[in-house]
């Protein structure tokens, strides 16, 4: 096997959507940047969420029964920061930067208003690999901004979409 440190130095290259999951726990409201986040399932529609035993979000999601993940926007990069690199120990992230969201219709946690996309979902399963633990969540609603186009995340930057490759 190879040394660890070329391993991480390579996975660096994967090329990730950027997601706010946010989640409410005994009235604690948080929200945390996700780039290990994606569908795992079309049918049924399931989605994971991978969070790191360091994070704050962590013993929240462990104990929460819904969350959401909103796909964030191009406009909307300086959320992604914000939320990966403050930590809700220290600071309510959504109260301090002022950012913007909206109610839910069916969880309790809130959404990143004008994200490109938003899904409620309720938690199925929960399994530890490693230092993350993947949480599996069926969506129970999810709407989409056909305005707004996704951003993607790669070696510590976000990035725009650009033209699709010709077949």
């Amino acid at each position: 096997m190879q040394p660890l440190s070329q391993i991480d130095r390579e996975a660096w290259r994967f090329i990730n959507s950027v997601s706010i999951v946010t989640v409410v726990v005994d009235g604690i409201v948080n929200a945390m940047s996700a780039e290990w986040c994606a569908p795992v399932s079309l049918k049924p529609p399931l989605i994971g969420v991978f969070v790191g035993e360091e994070r704050f979000t962590r013993p929240l999601i462990e104990r929460a029964t819904t969350f959401g993940v909103s796909l964030i926007a191009e406009d909307q990069a300086w959320i992604g920061r914000v939320c990966g690199r403050y930590s809700g120990r220290e600071v309510n992230k959504l109260a301090e930067f002022n950012i913007p969201i909206e109610p839910a219709q069916s969880i309790e946690a809130p959404l990143i208003a004008g994200a490109a996309a938003q899904f409620e979902c309720r938690v199925l399963e929960r399994r530890v690999y490693g230092s993350h633990i993947l949480v599996v969540g069926e969506p129970l609603r999810a709407v989409g901004n056909p305005n707004k186009r996704a951003i993607a995340y790669s070696r510590g930057r976000f990035y725009r979409l650009g033209e699709a490759i010709p077949e």
